[in-house]
């Protein structure tokens, strides 16, 4: 493991060093190789949030062979999602679109419980609200499978049949010392990933699952179950694409959960937006003079990075943020009101689309 990096899929992860993610996992860079092959890449690809991949050519080569596609992903629903949660969304969202793929999402209720020691009847209640939210984002329900862990039984048939053929040092070596409890989680993962392959949704076919690089260790479990059940299933080997973490408002790595102030909310106020917005990290100087003078450092800036990753899908506003914040022309008092206003204007037409989908998320989460 690098020593600046901490990837933990269970708990907190902290990635300073990408290039060593890459390293570590031998993932490939998303590259021009990748780029020059999509007809309309969206921000997490041309912006290089999108930093590396397992197999995503072979995504795009089942594409051009016009090949059917899954993508899967999946959320514990312990909390409204927030803009990291907001990132993956936004991704298979796009994927959905752009290559007409069907989306598996899963509501990871057995892992939050698990995990989280959250009841079951609780995180239904908060996966109404989340996958509402995957609605209100441009989600098309008629391409896609919601389901809760819990009530999908051929997925937890898929993970006791998994945990037969795979070793504990095997899961000590991905993950490290770990309950049991969290050990069959992976298991479960595993089962998530693979149930598009299954006949009932059409049999074999490619699966990528877009990740944030603590979840990486779930993708080479998976890759390495579907290997060893090739026979069985006819499994082709998941991909994935990596994306960054979005940094916790407070400069940590992580956006996380557990810091509500920390973290912007889909659901936040827009009196809330503009206290967090406010106390947010920036990368400027100790003085107005110093900052004129010398500018301000965007790489460190989290409010920098509400335009780049979150809100502004004009690269050429982007690049004129980062410009003037660099050379001191754009101080952080000017450009946190900007984004504040940005922010409170995107997150209120959110919430009206989103109070629409309500009636249909819950039909949904609780299949009726």
């Amino acid at each position: 493991m690098a020593d600046d990096n901490i990837i933990d899929p269970f708990g907190s992860s902290v990635v300073k060093n990408y290039d060593e993610v890459v390293k570590q996992f031998g993932l490939k860079p998303v590259d021009n190789s990748i780029l020059d092959r999509i007809k309309n890449p969206n921000r997490f690809l041309r912006r290089g949030i999108d930093f590396g991949h397992i197999d995503f050519d072979k995504f795009l080569d089942a594409y051009e062979e016009k090949k059917p596609l899954a993508i899967m992903t999946g959320i514990k629903p312990t909390n409204e999602f927030h803009l990291g949660s907001k990132i993956t969304a936004e991704k298979i969202i796009y994927f959905q679109k752009e290559f007409k793929a069907k989306v598996f999402f899963a509501v990871a209720d057995l892992e939050g419980n698990v995990d989280n020691g959250l009841p079951l009847d609780q995180q239904a209640k908060t996966a109404v609200h989340n996958v509402a939210d995957l609605f209100a984002l441009g989600l098309n329900p008629k391409n896609a499978y919601i389901y809760r862990q819990s009530q999908e039984r051929r997925v937890m048939n898929l993970a006791y049949l998994f945990s037969r053929r795979v070793t504990t040092n095997h899961m000590k070596n991905l993950y490290g010392e770990r309950q049991l409890g969290l050990y069959f989680a992976a298991f479960t993962q595993a089962g998530d990933i693979l149930l598009p392959q299954l006949e009932e949704f059409g049999g074999p076919k490619n699966v990528l699952v877009p990740v944030g690089s603590d979840q990486v260790p779930h993708i080479f479990l998976t890759r390495d179950i579907a290997e060893k059940f090739e026979k069985e299933f006819g499994f082709i080997r998941p991909s994935t694409i990596v994306h960054k973490f979005f940094k916790a408002l407070n400069g940590e790595s992580k956006m996380s959960k557990r810091d509500p102030m920390s973290m912007i909310t889909l659901g936040d106020s827009p009196e809330i937006i503009r206290k967090k917005i406010n106390m947010a990290v920036t990368g400027g100087r100790k003085t107005v003079e110093e900052q004129r003078r010398l500018g301000g450092v965007p790489e460190d800036s989290v409010v920098y990075e509400l335009y780049n990753y979150h809100f502004v899908d004009d690269d050429n506003k982007v690049r004129k943020v980062y410009d003037n914040y660099k050379s001191g022309k754009l101080l952080d008092g000017e450009m946190k009101k900007d984004i504040t206003e940005i922010v409170i204007k995107f997150l209120e037409n959110h919430q009206k689309k989103r109070g629409k989908m309500l009636p249909l998320a819950e039909k949904l989460v609780y299949g009726k």
